[in-house]
């Protein structure tokens, strides 16, 4: 992976990606598998520190598709399919989603529990995915398909002319390109260039959340498989301790007999309405303060200790009155971002790239990168928002009643 050269700069690309997470690495591959002249710009460097770590049927499906129609079997390694021979054993096990109700200053009442299993045809089991890793593999893949990749190259401006764009990097470098495609992240140049970034949304959250090691199975502290009736241990997969107002995450990666990787990802989310933030206090304190509230999930976390800095984040929630422009479009979380709640983002993330890959590659051909030819792209990726910013604030109300809950879970 290249860092910033002249030399670059006199190559006319055919596609620039901002971006090199899961996203812009993937449709990298993708384009220059497929023979085009792709430039990534990456402001950081990897490995790095993300979240977004946990897979579901359809991310693993669109995945294998996007292996088989784009020739890129990479892409298929971080599906259920292929397990960790592939991509290695720092890599967790998902066999369920499973949901606890909690009530404050109350032991969690066992029948208060949802275990819902990953089918064990065709493939068994889904993943957790240490993103850090899996991030740097896939902007190799990309390399390797030969994309041009320049870490540590942040974007200050995009000029975009009936002809191309040109990219202006912090050092004042400027790179031309057919098309481009802003998969940036919240921080969107092009969303904020144009002002269609907004927060007319249902679900209202905002998330404390770090790496720790020393997490127990909640079966270990709270009450065992048994008695909740449960087909697996509830750290064989996603566990949500749901309550008013909010939930909590708590994702291992070292749950099953061959892992590497001790850490287990845990991350709180709450509506600020009912609980505004405590500046007061550390994201950390702030933390342990909330889950007082709750006996059974502190006894999980009392002895857990964080591997890297807390983080407190203001409402998660955005997205883009637009996605697609004359010779642009946003990707993935530079369109929008609601909730981790169902695991949405990396599937909605996948569904595009299969799109958008397909109207890059038929605009390489007509020359056409008009925002009418690109129009599909919008469309399908608004509506995904939509989806799933009703199915995460309708999840949120429904957990202040529990009958609502098991109703509403069914819908789910």
């Amino acid at each position: 992976m290249q860092g910033e050269g002249v030399e670059h700069t006199e190559t006319k690309y055919d596609v620039a990606v901002i971006g090199s997470g899961i996203g812009g690495s993937t449709l990298a591959a993708i384009l220059a598998r497929q023979g085009l002249r792709v430039i990534v710009f990456e402001a950081g460097a990897h490995p790095r520190f993300t979240i977004g770590e946990s897979m579901i049927l359809e991310t693993s499906e669109v995945m294998r598709a996007l292996a088989e129609f784009y020739d890129v079997p990479e892409m298929a390694y971080y599906s259920s399919e292929n397990y960790y021979g592939f991509i290695g054993t720092q890599h967790g096990v998902k066999r369920h989603f499973s949901f606890l109700h909690h009530e404050a200053g109350q032991p969690q009442d066992t029948r208060r529990s949802l275990q819902a299993v990953i089918p064990k045809l065709p493939y068994g089991h889904e993943i957790h995915i240490y993103r850090q890793d899996s991030d740097a593999f896939l902007t190799a893949v990309a390399v390797s398909y030969g994309a041009t990749v320049l870490q540590s190259t942040p974007v200050k401006d995009v000029v975009v002319n009936p002809d191309g764009v040109e990219i202006v990097t912090d050092k004042d470098a400027r790179y031309h390109a057919a098309y481009i495609v802003d998969a940036s992240g919240m921080r969107s140049l092009l969303a904020n260039k144009l002002g269609w970034r907004h927060r007319n949304l249902k679900a209202h959250t905002r998330t404390i959340y770090t790496h720790m090691v020393d997490v127990p199975c909640y079966n270990n502290v709270g009450a065992s498989r048994a008695e909740y009736g449960h087909p697996f241990r509830l750290s064989e997969g996603t566990l949500h301790h749901i309550f008013h107002g909010g939930w909590l995450w708590v994702i291992p990666f070292n749950n099953h007999s061959d892992a590497t990787n001790p850490l287990c990802s845990i991350g709180l989310q709450l509506d600020p309405r009912i609980y505004p933030p405590q500046l007061d206090l550390s994201p950390e304190e702030e933390f342990y303060a909330f889950i007082r509230r709750f006996p059974d999930v502190e006894k999980q976390l009392q002895g857990a200790r964080a591997t890297r800095a807390w983080v407190r984040t203001d409402r998660l929630q955005y997205s883009a009155e637009h996605v697609v422009g004359d010779r642009f479009a946003l990707l993935a979380h530079a369109v929008g971002f609601i909730d981790p709640l169902y695991s949405k983002g990396l599937y909605v993330t996948h569904m595009t790239i299969m799109l958008a890959a397909d109207l890059i590659l038929q605009a390489h051909k007509t020359g056409d990168y008009s925002a009418a030819a690109f129009a599909p792209l919008e469309t399908i990726t608004l509506r995904y928002m939509h989806m799933h910013d009703q199915l995460v604030a309708g999840s949120f109300k429904a957990w202040s009643h529990y009958k609502l809950w098991q109703m509403y879970s069914v819908l789910w």
